[in-house]
């Protein structure tokens, strides 16, 4: 490879990983590399060796992308030509990490006598291509193709050498765009599970500064004004006392998933001049078992005075295998109760509360009380309870 060819790989691999982690990057990165090889059109796409389709969209993937082709050339080339494509007709010839031409695939001076060059090549003036054949698996193909006119000249070995050099950044980023949209998606049906929850949930980095809120939570914050949620900044309370208190309950959680100095959180509550009221618990997430991703780091649930989350216990009793007093004590945790006022409430002594808490904790799969709440408020004890009457 030359010296210059070697500055545009690297400028080419620069691009492939921004396109990896960045979503809508790969028409950016396929523009730039068909220029470099003197190509006026290119695609990313797959094609299925055992039912002779193609596919130019790759949903779920995040893949997809067309540089100089016309919407109604790829939606021909999607529902009709594709099967036609004189250059896939030998299967054999298409091998994992290979970088092909169609010239390799199909003789040139017999591309002219075919339909898919007489209705679909020509139209737009195509006549050699090169391909990378970044992924094959059970006959599917993922592809990285260039097109170029019959006038531009077959692809030179140089332009090949620039292609393979490119080939294992290429299958890296294929495969690591693929593990982040599984992971994205992840993430988006935990937030979906956290939008029917019946209390306002936020999730904070370890810096307590607001990574998502559901609806309930922003229509908590903005009725009662007591919570406010600033871009870019930690959770604030505008009485100074209550910001105080909130500080330190976040700081400990947030050092609980790293540290053996942290917190298991606590409950804040919150009181307006005019009666309003907003309950805050905080519970730390853990770096080792965050459901949410690793970035988030701090729980917070909302409730008010009149919002208390009844009707737990035999929820519990049939998911967990509770008793009805460990049920009763864990739905008492969840609504912010601490232990010892759980035990003054009940007129059980604090050993006999200590007891049904470490049973309870058990049966949940959590080795913490604050485990065992965390487990509770977002898991389907709570999206599947059936309220009483009030």
């Amino acid at each position: 490879m030359t010296p210059s060819l070697a500055v545009a790989s690297q400028a080419l691999i620069t691009l492939i990983y921004e396109a990896a982690t960045r979503h809508g990057a790969w028409s950016q990165f396929l523009s730039a590399f068909a220029q470099q090889l003197k190509s006026h059109a290119g695609l990313i796409w797959a094609n299925d060796f055992s039912n002779r389709s193609v596919d130019v969209q790759l949903p779920g993937s995040g893949l997809s992308a067309t540089y100089g082709f016309e919407a109604d050339a790829m939606a021909s080339f999607a529902s009709y030509y594709g099967a036609r494509n004189v250059w896939l007709e030998d299967a054999t010839l298409h091998h994992e990490g290979a970088v092909v031409t169609g010239s390799m695939l199909f003789p040139d001076h017999c591309l002219k006598k075919t339909e898919y060059w007489t209705d679909w090549l020509r139209p737009q003036d195509i006549f050699y291509t090169a391909a990378a054949i970044v992924e094959l698996r059970a006959e599917r193909s993922t592809n990285v193709t260039v097109v170029r006119r019959e006038r531009a000249g077959a692809y030179e070995a140089g332009e090949l050498a620039l292609i393979r050099s490119l080939m294992p950044h290429l299958q890296t980023a294929f495969a690591l765009q693929r593990k982040l949209r599984r992971l994205e998606v992840l993430s988006q049906s935990s937030t979906q599970v956290l939008e029917l929850l019946p209390f306002g949930v936020l999730l904070l980095d370890a810096t307590s500064q607001l990574l998502y809120a559901n609806e309930r939570a922003l229509a908590m914050t903005a009725s009662t004004r007591l919570l406010q949620l600033r871009d870019g900044a930690p959770l604030y309370c505008p009485r100074e006392a209550d910001n105080g208190a909130l500080r330190r309950m976040l700081q400990e959680a947030a050092q609980t998933g790293t540290t053996a100095a942290g917190g298991p959180g606590g409950v804040l509550t919150l009181n307006g001049l005019t009666g309003e009221q907003l309950r805050l618990r905080v519970t730390p997430l853990p770096s080792w078992h965050s459901p949410f991703g690793s970035a988030s780091a701090i729980a917070v649930f909302l409730s008010d005075s009149s919002d208390l989350i009844t009707s737990l216990a035999a929820t519990l009793r049939n998911f967990y295998g509770m008793t009805v007093a460990e049920a009763r004590l864990t739905e008492a945790l969840v609504n912010g109760y601490s232990l010892q006022e759980y035990a003054e409430r009940q007129r059980i002594s604090i050993h006999t509360a200590r007891t049904q808490i470490k049973s309870a904790t058990a049966k949940a799969g959590a080795q913490r009380q604050v485990d065992l709440v965390r487990i509770v408020l977002t898991g389907p004890a709570v999206l599947q309870r059936n309220p009483l009457p009030a």
